[in-house]
C-alpha cells in the first residue's frame, strides 16, 4: 500500500515547521553537528514525523537550501519594475534588513549550506542557478543606461559579488554590523548606477510578499 504525503494545511504547517527547525538549528550548531532529534525537539514534534516529509538528513538540508536560494533570488525579482532609485532602495532593504524571509539565522544557515555544498552537485547546482539568477536581475539596474547585453551582464555580476561580500562581512564581522555594511552596499550600488550618494537607510523593514511554489509542496 502506498502511503499519501499529506496535502492539506495540517500536513503543509507541518513541514513548514520542520523546515524552519531545521534552518535554526544548522544556523545554530552547524549541519555535522545537527540531529534530527534537535529538529523535532524545535519543531515540536516527533522524530518519526520528520521522516515522514523528508527520506533523510541529506534530503530535509537540500530542501532547504532550495528554498532558502527561492526566497533569494524571487524577493530581488520584485524589484525588476520599479524605477532605479526604488530599485536601490529595495535591493538594500530586502537583503540588509532583517525580516521574516532574510535574516542572521537564514543567512547562516545558507552560509553552512554552501560549505556541504562542495562535495554536494545538488547543493552546488542550487548555488550556482542562484548566482546566475541573481547577476541577471541585478544587470536590469542598467537597462536605461547601458545599451549592450554584455557590458550590462558584467555590471550586474559585480554588483552581486559586492553585495555577497558586503553580506558575508556583516555576518562574521558583529563590531561592523548589517547597518553599516548596508550604507557602504548601498553608496557602491549607487556609485556603480552613476548615481550621487542617497539619503539614509530606512529605519523599519519593508513589508515582501513572496510567493515560494515550494512552500506548498
Amino acid at each position: 500500500m502506498v502511503i499519501k504525503k499529506p496535502t492539506k494545511p495540517k500536513g503543509t504547517l507541518r513541514k513548514q515547521a520542520i523546515i524552519t527547525a531545521f534552518k535554526s538549528c544548522v544556523s545554530q550548531q552547524g549541519y555535522a553537528n545537527t540531529a534530527m532529534a534537535d529538529v523535532a525537539k524545535q519543531a515540536g514534534l516527533f522524530p518519526s514525523h520528520i521522516f515522514y516529509y523528508f527520506n533523510s538528513k541529506q534530503d530535509l538540508l537540500r530542501n532547504c537550501s532550495q528554498q532558502q536560494c527561492d526566497v533569494v533570488v524571487q524577493g530581488l525579482r520584485q524589484m525588476v519594475d520599479l524605477p532605479l532609485e526604488s530599485k536601490i532602495d529595495y535591493i538594500t532593504n530586502f537583503l540588509f534588513i532583517d525580516n521574516k524571509d532574510i535574516n542572521h539565522s537564514t543567512s547562516g544557515f545558507l552560509y553552512e549550506a554552501i560549505g556541504v555544498a562542495v562535495n554536494d552537485p545538488v547543493l552546488s547546482e542550487f548555488k550556482l542557478e542562484m548566482d546566475r539568477s541573481c547577476k541577471q536581475i541585478l544587470s536590469t539596474l542598467f537597462a536605461d543606461s547601458d545599451a549592450e547585453p554584455e557590458s550590462r551582464e558584467e555590471k550586474g555580476e559585480i554588483v552581486y559579488w559586492l553585495l555577497v561580500g558586503a553580506k558575508l562581512n556583516a555576518y562574521f564581522d558583529p563590531d561592523n554590523g548589517l547597518e553599516n555594511a548596508a550604507s557602504l552596499f548601498k553608496k557602491a550600488l549607487r556609485a556603480t548606477c552613476g548615481l550621487p550618494p542617497g539619503s539614509p537607510l530606512a529605519k523599519k523593514p519593508i513589508s515582501i510578499a513572496l510567493t515560494r511554489k515550494s512552500r506548498a509542496n
